[in-house]
């Protein structure tokens, strides 16, 4: 609910402060950036904790009141400065949370994609209903932000507790999670998929403004787009079951490719909300697949570890990219233009890795 509240709506709220697409996609990679090295150092963290809970609760904590920061200056430096703290506490939650849980639920019969199921739920709900309550008053996400990070932390509290595999002494540097090359490979494929996943999160809400929607109906496709998780979030267990990691992988990057072909031609609003359907055969997928199989393939020592790795990857570096460099870009060609080139990309990316995944099971064979 944060995020949906915060990523969608910071956007509209920087360019109300007068910055151009450059300076947002700037302020919005920052996160991606200082994420490259707060990630691995609280997923060390957790790892070696006598439980990763503590952590967690420590980073809700910190990144709640971070976020109240915003409020008291404009300036780009201030701005600069806080997004950086805001950063070093928030982005972490995600990828130790998912440690918690895909650990936790290994020695029960529940499923991973029913509990992240209420992370889809919240986004789309709290998206829409952000637009409607910030409609009159942008201000009012940070104070809606602040809450929502209470209630997380005081959820953190009623969490089952996972210990840190590393408390006992045994120490696995992290740079281990590398040595599996195709873990490394999907990775890299990833990371284009996200990169362009990147560009839309930081300019998408600018785009669909300047198309004419208001916060409300900005507000409503995005919860589309969550609510359309749904149906893999019910189903992925299965699909990766019958189709493979890679097969689900290509899968979600040829939607990509279709949807960021329809942003580049589509400029009616209404259309475009139908266009949003299509995202929940896309983040979601590369999030879950990436995320069950680093729990599966990864050391126990290093599952915090691992989900920071694949977040400092799979999102840090490429939503940096993807902000900034689509930034400056579409400030030369234009966002619909970008939209463009980034399916193009993606298409070539699958190409290009689909070449490789099969060469490797030609020279296994």
């Amino acid at each position: 609910m944060g995020l949906a509240v915060f990523g969608v709506f910071m956007p509209v709220y920087l360019e109300g402060l007068g910055y151009d697409n450059t300076d947002i996609g700037t302020f919005l990679s920052i996160s991606s950036f200082v994420g490259l090295f707060a990630q691995p150092i609280w997923g060390v963290i957790s790892d070696r904790a006598k439980a990763k809970n503590n952590v967690l609760k420590t980073l809700l904590l910190f990144s709640s009141f971070a976020i109240l920061l915003f409020r008291l200056s404009g300036n780009y430096y201030y701005i600069f400065a806080v997004f950086v703290v805001y950063a070093f506490f928030q982005t972490p939650i995600t990828p130790i949370g998912d440690a918690i849980t895909l650990e936790y639920i290994t020695t029960t019969k529940w499923k991973y994609g029913p509990i992240r199921l209420a992370g889809a739920l919240g986004y789309a709900v709290m998206a829409f209903v952000g637009g409607a309550l910030t409609r009159k008053n942008i201000n009012g996400i940070f104070i809606i932000c602040f809450v929502i990070g209470i209630m997380s932390l005081l959820t953190a509290f009623r969490m089952p507790t996972v210990k840190g595999h590393q408390s006992n002494g045994n120490k696995l540097s992290i740079l281990e999670v590398f040595k599996n090359r195709e873990l490394v490979l999907l990775l890299g494929f990833t990371v284009v998929v996200h990169t362009t996943m990147g560009f839309y999160n930081t300019f998408f809400p600018i785009y669909y403004k300047n198309m004419g929607a208001d916060n409300t109906i900005l507000g409503l496709a995005v919860f589309i787009g969550s609510a359309s998780e749904i149906i893999f979030l019910l189903f992925g267990d299965k699909i990766i079951k019958r189709l493979g990691i890679k097969l689900t992988l290509f899968g979600a990057a040829f939607i990509a490719v279709i949807r960021w072909a329809g942003l580049g031609m589509i400029d009616n609003i209404y259309l475009v909300l139908v266009l949003q359907i299509l995202h929940g055969f896309m983040f979601i997928v590369l999030a879950y697949s990436m995320a069950t199989y680093i729990n599966n393939e990864v050391p126990p020592e290093l599952k915090a570890s691992g989900q920071t790795v694949n977040s400092v990857i799979g999102l840090g570096i490429s939503r940096i990219i993807g902000s900034t460099g689509g930034g400056a870009v579409s400030d030369l060609i234009g966002i619909r233009q970008v939209f463009f080139l980034n399916s193009v990309v993606v298409l070539v990316s699958i190409i290009v890795f689909a070449s490789i995944f099969f060469i490797r099971s030609k020279n296994k064979n």
